[in-house]
Order: C-alpha cells, then structure tokens, then sequence
C-alpha cells in the first residue's frame, strides 16, 4: 500500500505498520476508517489519507458497530449499554428492579456438586475429587 501499510493476512479489512517502534492500525469497514495507536502516527496517516481521499474526520470514536467504546486512563472499554436498554425497552422489562449477581461462588463445593450428580460410584468420586476439585 502506498502509504506503507501490510494487510492481515487474517483479516482483508485490517492494516498494520510500526514506525519508530510505534503501531498504527487500520481497520475498514464498509464506508468507515479507524486508526488504532499513537496520536501522532494517527494525525500523520490522517493528512495521508486526505491528500489522497476525500475524507471526514469525525474524531475519538465513541460508538461502532452496537458496540460503546470509551477510553480513561485505565484503559480501553466497550460497552453494550445502549443495546441492553432497548432489549429491556423490546420485552418490557424497562421499570424491572436490578439484581446483583452473585461473585462468590464456592467452586470446591460446586464442583463436587457436579461431580457427585453425575458419578453413580461414590468410589469414583474420590479418585477424581484431588483433580476435579484443584480450584
């Protein structure tokens, strides 16, 4: 590509180049560009890519694909928020009250829960528990 970047040989729509040990991503879709790496790598492929296409800018992305993308600095997100929203809205589930699910679950006792379930032998049981059970 004349703007040096290598197509995936995974992904026909994804672009890769490092520069100055910097990546720089390039991901199409459809009509849609996105620039994935460092802000001045990204500023720099975008002027390319102007003096060569007509283009719009429609900086930072925040929604793609039913997907929200927002960015702190922890990090990187993606979020379906919007999505499960409309499904509540869908099945009329919107004024529902919210339940936390459970975090800790006590897998020693749920493993042997399942093994037990599903061994007839109880001898059985004690040769698989040291394995099965090693949570």
């Amino acid at each position: 590509m004349k703007l040096g970047f290598i197509r995936s040989e995974i992904d026909m729509n994804l672009y890769f180049k490092v520069e100055n040990d910097k990546d720089l991503i390039l991901v199409l879709y459809v009509d849609d560009l996105f620039l994935i790496g460092v802000d001045p790598l990204i500023h720099q492929c975008k002027r390319e890519l102007a003096s060569e296409f007509e283009m719009k800018d429609l900086g930072l992305m925040h929604y793609l694909l039913g997907l929200e993308v927002g960015k702190n600095l922890r990090g990187i997100f993606l979020s379906q928020g919007k999505y499960i929203v409309k499904i509540h809205e869908r099945f009329e589930m919107a004024d529902c009250k919210s339940v936390t699910t459970p975090t800790e679950l006590n897998f020693k006792k749920l493993c042997r829960s399942i093994v037990l379930s599903n061994l007839g032998n109880p001898s059985e049981y004690r040769q698989l528990r040291g394995a099965v059970c090693s949570l």
